[in-house]
């Protein structure tokens, strides 16, 4: 996402993580990035929907001079505080506040970015608006959306196909101010995406859609309905919807496809099948950061030194997502 909009990390800020390399601590690079660090170079960056504050984290983690995250959510930026206070003082603003009327002067930014919003803003026009008007000239604008489930999302064809056959079939997600909410994976498609970032002033020409493989790993069948019920918006509220007895059957749905279809665990990062249970006593069952002392040909012959997190994974997702960036135009002089 950050790629996308242009932000890169600072010659300022690579030369401390470099300098920081020589610490073995696996947090060696978030220690680089909360230092008092030079910002010269950085982009002043403009995270919308910033929820827990993940992607303004890695904004300023790249050597942004300044982020500003905003949310309509005074509870979520309660949640950002903390990542908020760790970088240096100045670094990250939280600020409450309506993606579609952003309290912001315009063209103030480098680059803007949206993870995962858009599609529940109230009015995702009016967002993509006024994320062109604070841009300066030539600023880049980048957001993220779950890819369809006919381009390789199973997790979310497993939920949706649950709620088609157990779910209420007049449930749906109210309108709001902008009217009838845009279809699911509307943005997942380029040449939506192309007609409304040119509707809201970007270079057509500019847009541009990349396809970002990536898997949920669940530690046993019925994490991911818990997932969706928990940790997104629109799949949370047409849960919400259901009755007991339908909601019942969505889950034993869900999790009869997940243990059908999607065995395998994490081990050392890579997806390996199961073949089988897993033997619990093996390193790397339990939570926890795992470093061999010595060449471990037990366990998929980790060299000396290697870390990973544990915690056995017994079920692997493809759950794809869309990033879609486009240009603000760089303003022309007048001929005279």
């Amino acid at each position: 996402l950050l790629d996308a909009a242009g932000v890169e990390t600072t010659k300022a800020m690579s030369v401390a993580m470099a300098a920081r390399e020589s610490i073995a601590d696996l947090g060696s690079r978030r220690a680089a990035a909360t230092m008092e660090v030079s910002r010269e170079g950085g982009m002043r960056v403009l995270d919308v929907a910033t929820g827990t504050g993940v992607v303004a984290d890695g904004a300023a983690a790249r050597g942004a001079s300044e982020v500003v995250a905003v949310d309509f959510s005074a509870a979520m930026l309660e949640q950002a505080r903390a990542m908020a206070e760790a970088h240096p003082s100045g670094v990250v603003t939280l600020l409450e506040g309506d993606a579609a009327a952003l309290p912001l002067p315009d063209e103030s930014f480098d680059a803007v970015v949206i993870g995962f919003g858009l599609l529940h803003l109230p009015d995702p026009a009016s967002a993509l608006a006024e994320a062109h008007r604070v841009l300066k000239p030539g600023g880049r604008l980048a957001f993220s959306v779950w890819e369809e489930p006919s381009r390789g999302n199973d997790a979310f064809a497993a939920l949706l196909d649950a709620l088609a056959e157990h779910g209420d079939k007049e449930a749906a997600l109210p309108d709001t101010s902008a009217g009838a909410p845009l279809p699911f994976f509307h943005f997942a498609s380029l040449e939506a995406s192309t007609a409304a970032c040119a509707a809201a002033g970007f270079d057509k020409a500019s847009v541009g859609l990349q396809r970002i493989p990536s898997s949920v790993s669940l530690r046993d069948e019925h994490e991911l309905v818990e997932m969706f019920a928990t940790s997104t918006a629109r799949s949370r509220a047409l849960l919400e919807l259901q009755s007991a007895d339908q909601l019942e059957a969505i889950r034993a749905a869900v999790a009869a496809r997940v243990r059908k279809g999607f065995g395998g665990a994490w081990v050392q990062g890579e997806a390996r099948s199961t073949a089988g249970a897993w033997r619990t006593g093996l390193p790397g069952a339990e939570e926890g950061e795992h470093v061999p002392q010595e060449f471990a040909a037990t366990i998929g012959g980790a060299a000396k030194g290697t870390r990973w997190q544990g915690g056995r994974r017994s079920h692997l997702v493809p759950m794809p997502s869309v990033v879609v960036s486009a240009q603000k135009p760089v303003r022309t002089k007048k001929a005279k």
